[in-house]
């Protein structure tokens, strides 16, 4: 009976690995200056997800942006910062968020 229980407990726990979800992430724009030409684009994900992140449409996105500020284009710094924003009750981080920077570009 215990070998049971414990081949039940195993099973749950490699569902649980193969059950991380793969989601689709759209960086969102938080916050610009028009008059530096930068902006800072968003997104955040939860302890079971695998981000994929869209980044032509991040890209399209910026530049239209860029482009409504009398830019022609956007271009990202290559690294992104990520924070926990959210913990579970024994202090392990379970949400993420995740900023990049963009330039506008003449």
């Amino acid at each position: 009976m215990k070998s049971i229980r414990r081949l039940s407990f195993i099973g749950l726990g490699i569902m649980l690995v193969l059950t991380s979800c793969t989601s689709i992430k759209y960086l969102q724009i938080a916050d610009g200056s028009k008059s530096d030409g930068t902006l800072t684009l968003v997104y955040e994900y939860g302890a079971f997800e695998k981000p994929v992140v869209q980044w032509d449409q991040a890209k399209q996105n910026a530049t239209d942006k860029c482009k409504s500020w009398g830019y022609k284009g956007a271009e990202f710094f290559d690294v992104g910062v990520t924070n926990c924003i959210g913990y579970n009750g024994y202090g392990n981080c379970i949400r993420w968020r995740v900023i990049y920077k963009c330039q506008c570009t003449n």
